[in-house]
């Protein structure tokens, strides 16, 4: 059976290496990924559907798609980043990040005077939204839902950024959140919403979502006092990594925090910045 069969009923093509080796380095040079070949399976997996839909015969096919001037293809593009981008998350994922937030950085906000500058967090890599409302939930509860605390959340995918936008969650992603906060700041569904919860308007109007390239995005010009950026450096390599973490620096307020995932380290790169606990980080000053 041919490589077209199989697409158009519904397997995964194969994918040769070539095909393998051009996806690499365009998702490198577009989002400075490095996938290696066991990312091979994944990509099979996530780009598939999309074969499917456009009635390509194989992934070399789609690759020229990607590459071509065809009208249109910029919006294919952005899907084939999403797809190889996107991964679930969950609120309250490693609460070991958000103990340190409540108990060494908010009560440093708390006694602040009228004129002091409301305390700042960036979700660097924001994916669904989960991380950033997470964050909302703990600044609401020890700040105040009324004080002017503001999240900036960011993803370089578009379509994931609309998820975190609309702010509706199946119940299965929000399994972590205290019951306290879940009575406060989600909203039940019911009916053909059964299953599913919202994030309350008086919590998503705190946070911001934009569009963001780690990598090649223009560096901010706001400075926050804390910036997560987790779960994102292991898919880069070592000097993607270096500049990523360089460039954030450079939007982190002197004494400020950031946090990476606890499966990812620093040490090996040049950077201003101090080890607090692993996967937590001050810059100097």
């Amino acid at each position: 059976m041919s490589e077209l069969s199989h697409n158009l009923m519904g397997n995964s093509p194969e994918i040769s290496a070539k095909a393998f080796s051009n996806i690499q380095t365009l998702i490198y040079k577009i989002a400075g990924i490095n996938l290696t070949t066991a990312k091979k399976s994944l990509v099979v997996g996530r780009l598939s559907k999309r074969l499917r839909k456009l009635k390509l015969p194989s992934f070399e096919a789609y690759y020229d798609l990607l590459i071509s001037n065809q009208e249109g293809v910029g919006q294919e593009v952005q899907l084939f980043v999403d797809l190889l981008t996107t991964n679930e998350t969950y609120f309250f994922r490693e609460q070991l990040h958000f103990d340190f937030l409540v108990d060494k950085v908010i009560p440093l906000f708390k006694d602040a005077g009228p004129n002091s500058a409301p305390l700042s967090v960036w979700s660097a890599a924001s994916s669904s939204g989960e991380e950033g409302y997470t964050l909302c939930m703990l600044l609401a509860e020890h700040l105040g839902i009324d004080n002017g605390w503001r999240i900036l959340g960011s993803d370089i995918s578009a379509t994931i950024l609309a998820d975190a936008k609309a702010a509706i969650y199946n119940e299965q992603r929000v399994r972590l959140v205290p019951a306290s906060y879940r009575h406060k700041y989600l909203l039940k569904g019911t009916g053909s919403q059964k299953g599913y919860v919202a994030v309350v308007p008086e919590l998503k109007r705190h946070i911001k979502f934009d569009s963001f390239n780690l990598v090649e995005g223009p560096v901010r010009k706001e400075l926050f006092d804390v910036i997560f950026c987790r779960n994102v450096m292991i898919y880069f390599d070592h000097d993607t990594k270096n500049k990523v973490i360089n460039r954030l620096i450079k939007c982190l307020k002197p004494g400020g925090y950031l946090i990476s995932g606890r499966s990812e380290s620093l040490h090996s790169l040049t950077h201003d910045l101090t080890t607090v606990v692993p996967s937590i980080y001050q810059k100097k000053g």
